[in-house]
């Protein structure tokens, strides 16, 4: 008895280690898990999942080519459209309006829906005029766009700026469906990357502290920032990209610098994300809990300092929040309860049926619209 009680400690334990491995880890790999058809008057088959069924507009990409894909027309396609793939198609499938881009979508091809919405850079993407720039690191030059608010960056001394953080496992596209927002409201925006993006230093032993050391490569932007004459900036920062931003306006030094964050679906407590992860892959609590202290002893991450709920007394600086009840990765509950608990400093927008970062692709007038309203009373952008 007492040899089956050890091999399920050590079991559970063995769990618990691979799920504070999973925690941390970088992965930069690219899954296309629907499969598409392109269908007649600008539409597109997609087998039914929970991404193929969101609302709002989206990329298509494929290996070879990227597309929009929008309004949602039918639920499954006509029955000789059915006919032609098989009997399982007939409830397995979503069909949406498609709007071509780069490559030729063929029949059957495997695709990712990107909550992107462009792909490439601010230039090839948008129209926006850019510059490639390389903000310093105690680690190494760290690739960043840099967009001007005109057409004249020595116009941008002397006005507040946008810092753009994005998420775990992200690149500098995730900026791309807010940037045409931006410029309207003449703003600068550098959108920076950090350590173990691609084309970026990694971090010496190649694993992700969840914002614990990647703050320190966002405080360099801000440096950066500061240096080109910025009088002041807002940190915008997306999932994890939230929890790196709070820890740079935290421990920086740049407090005062910094007018404000803009924080979307964002990490605001890593044991209530871990915890809810851990019961989506159907671990006990127990277990979960066991892979949290792994993950602080393993890689010294202080989940005390990551967690801005209960540390909510220490915020001084305005924040906006957008988050979904409907979050399957970052659950709500930290924002609404900080948002309870500040509500002098935090405006939450909560946007029913987004999922995760995807408030803008659900409604992206109302979602400029907030934006710019909240830039605008913050002194950030003008009228």
């Amino acid at each position: 008895m007492a040899a089956l009680s050890s091999a399920v400690v050590a079991g559970l334990g063995g769990i618990a280690w691979y799920f504070s491995s999973l925690a941390v880890s970088v992965d930069h790999s690219t899954e296309r898990p629907v499969t598409a058809w392109p269908g007649p008057g600008g539409t597109v088959t997609l087998t039914k999942d929970h991404e193929s069924e969101l609302p709002g507009r989206y990329g298509l990409d494929w290996d070879g080519g990227y597309g929009t894909v929008t309004t949602v027309t039918a639920p499954a396609p006509s029955a000789a459209t059915a006919a032609s793939r098989g009997a399982a198609s007939a409830d397995g499938t979503v069909t949406r309006r498609f709007e071509p881009g780069t490559g030729r979508l063929t029949a059957g091809t495997k695709v990712l829906l990107d909550s992107f919405a462009y792909q490439g850079d601010p230039r090839t993407a948008l129209g926006l005029d850019f510059q490639d720039v390389a903000v310093p690191t105690q680690l190494g030059s760290m690739p960043a766009w840099y967009l001007p608010a005109t057409g004249d960056p020595t116009a941008d001394r002397g006005r507040s700026w946008v810092v753009f953080v994005h998420g775990h496992d992200s690149n500098r596209q995730e900026s791309l469906r807010y940037l045409t927002a931006l410029h309207r409201l003449r703003l600068p925006v550098l959108v920076v990357s950090y350590r173990n993006d691609v084309g970026a230093p990694a971090a010496p032993d190649g694993v992700d502290r969840l914002g614990d050391t990647e703050w320190q490569d966002v405080a360099a932007a801000l440096t950066w920032v500061k240096q080109a004459g910025a009088r002041d900036v807002v940190l915008a920062g997306w999932s994890m990209g939230g929890a790196v931003s709070l820890q740079a306006w935290d421990r920086s030094g740049l407090r005062g610098f910094v007018r404000g964050l803009v924080l979307d679906s964002p990490v605001l407590d890593w044991r209530d994300v871990l915890t809810f992860q851990g019961g989506v892959r159907g671990l006990p609590s127990p277990v979960t809990a066991l892979a949290l202290q792994t993950v602080r002893v393993r890689f010294g991450v202080d989940f005390d300092r990551l967690d801005w709920v209960t540390r909510n007394r220490e915020l001084t600086a305005p924040m906006l929040v957008f988050a979904s009840d409907d979050d399957t990765y970052v659950p709500d509950g930290p924002a609404k309860r900080l948002a309870a608990a500040r509500p002098d400093l935090v405006t939450l927008v909560n946007v029913p049926g987004a999922d995760h970062t995807r408030s803008w692709n659900v409604d992206q007038a109302g979602y400029e619209a907030h934006l710019a309203r909240w830039l605008v009373a913050l002194g950030a952008a003008a009228p």
